[in-house]
């Protein structure tokens, strides 16, 4: 009966198949027996099933696979630079170098199929560059990175892969069916802020090391080591951690192209998701606020020792004075 519904199915007469075939058993049970023939000519192929119904068709009308492409790769690898690249001087000074934008992050085609991405907050994104090419353009970028006193050395890779099929993203893989400018600045400027990122965390996580020196001294000898300007510089490196995550990474703000095209909206959140930015916020902005405390007890601290002392010094002139007072009146 199956045989029968296939050849309705297909609207072709059973006239046409050729009786000599070669019969394969393709299913077998006790109440039902059914056998696969194929048969190859130039142009036609038959198939027959053993209930006495034959099917046939067309060569030209079979579907024909689609080898699969070979997927393009970029390996992308973000460094921490320094505290802040000027874009402005990049742009006038860098004309060896074609800008594909003019905004923040700065997109530069080092070579072909090889991208630099520039951020701001002192960061560059290498895409497919050489070593020799790297080091080469960091030579040139040097002049207008301004570092700090102390070198942070952060890098971030990410393999991203070009080609037909379904998007999807992971922490170290990115697979997307095209790739252009605005797609390298949102992948760059993501991958840029977790290295950032990176880095700021480093920098709180060194401040709750000397915290905790600070209170294992206090807890081992009740005394401690430190004065009123230690503790205020310690206080403003906090904040100022703070406020460059805030305002420089821009955590909080979407950028311009994810509001106006859905698959870049879709290609920020998605790697945002991935690198945990929000999870990692939080935690460093709960190690800032922790320090802050602290520092604040600390600073109440020394500032009541501070009142004490005088307290002591005025008490003593206070005596020195009725002494000198004392002495005058013996004397007259």
């Amino acid at each position: 009966m199956s045989g029968f519904i296939l050849v309705g199915l297909l609207g072709i007469e059973p006239s046409l198949y050729a009786p000599e075939a070669h019969v394969l058993p393709v299913y077998d049970s006790p109440r039902l027996r059914v056998n696969l023939t194929i048969q190859l000519k130039p142009k036609k192929r038959t198939l027959s099933m053993s209930h006495g119904t034959r099917i046939g068709y067309n060569a030209r009308y079979m579907p024909r696979v689609k080898r699969a492409e070979k997927l393009k790769e970029y390996d992308l690898e973000t460094r921490y630079l320094g505290e802040r690249i000027d874009l402005r001087k990049v742009q006038e000074n860098l004309k060896n170098y074609k800008f594909l934008n003019h905004n923040h992050p700065l997109v530069v085609e080092i070579g072909e199929d090889q991208y630099a991405v520039l951020t701001r907050f002192g960061t560059v994104s290498l895409w497919n560059v050489k070593e020799s090419a790297a080091r080469a353009f960091l030579k040139e970028l040097a002049p207008y990175v301004e570092t700090g006193s102390v070198l942070h050395r952060h890098i971030d890779t990410l393999k991203i892969f070009i080609g037909p099929g379904e998007e999807h993203a992971t922490f170290e893989d990115l697979f997307i069916n095209k790739l252009d400018t605005e797609k390298i600045k949102i992948i760059s400027y993501v991958s840029a802020q977790s290295v950032a990122l990176d880095r700021y965390e480093e920098e709180i996580n060194v401040h709750l090391h000397e915290l905790g020196r600070v209170v294992a001294a206090m807890k081992a000898g009740g005394k401690t080591r430190f004065d009123q300007s230690e503790i205020l510089q310690q206080v403003g490196s906090v904040l100022s951690v703070k406020q460059r995550t805030v305002s420089q990474l821009s955590l909080f703000d979407k950028p311009d192209e994810a509001w106006d095209k859905e698959d870049i909206e879709w290609l920020y959140d998605k790697l945002r998701s991935e690198y945990e930015l929000r999870d990692r916020f939080d935690v460093l902005n709960e190690k800032i606020d922790f320090l802050s405390e602290n520092n604040a007890l600390l600073l109440n601290y020394l500032s009541s020792q501070r009142s004490n002392f005088l307290e002591i010094v005025v008490i003593i002139l206070i005596i020195v004075e009725i002494a000198l007072f004392i002495v005058e009146l013996l004397k007259a």
